[in-house]
């Protein structure tokens, strides 16, 4: 795995010291931008249903491809 990617290529999200995969994001356009707070800012929802919003995201890690 490879720590400390955008949230944009994560595929993982680090948040209270614990890893989760990411099923879904929000406030990430399709091409890239991410919103700023006084836009809603922008997180992940993760597959055991919990929101990590942009502040409670410790880092992001994206799995390698085999």
């Amino acid at each position: 795995m490879k720590n400390g990617v955008s949230v944009t290529e994560a595929t993982h999200v680090v948040a209270n010291g614990r890893v989760e995969r990411i099923v879904s994001k929000w406030g990430v356009s399709p091409d890239g931008h991410l919103a700023k707070p006084s836009e809603g800012g922008f997180g992940v929802v993760t597959e055991s249903g919990r929101s990590v919003s942009m502040w409670e995201a410790q880092s992001y890690i994206q799995e390698e491809k085999k």
